[in-house]
């Protein structure tokens, strides 16, 4: 199962830093980022569209998406997507 969430603050963010509109996409996918035992983390891409979803979810105005071909990187995990000072984090909770 492939599940996530997003703040308030998040979806703030987005409308206030990121300029994104009312309706926009948002790509939820698989990151790579080197070598070793967790060589993935999860990306943002809010200039994609869905081509073959295995999850779209409108939050807050927006619709954030999993590809089927990024969804083992969230099977059986909760996504939390957030903002802080330093901006837009996610964290990813095993279940």
């Amino acid at each position: 199962m492939i599940s996530f969430v997003i703040s308030d603050q998040a979806i703030h963010s987005f409308q206030n830093e990121w300029d994104l509109e009312e309706g926009q996409y948002v790509r939820i996918y698989a990151k790579y980022v080197g070598g070793g035992s967790d060589a993935f983390t999860v990306g943002i891409n809010a200039s994609a569209t869905p081509i073959d979803p295995a999850l779209v979810q409108s939050i807050g105005g927006f619709h954030f998406f999993v590809e089927k071909t990024d969804a083992w990187i969230l099977q059986d995990e909760l996504l939390q997507i957030d903002c802080n000072e330093n901006g837009i984090f996610s964290s990813k909770i095993s279940y």
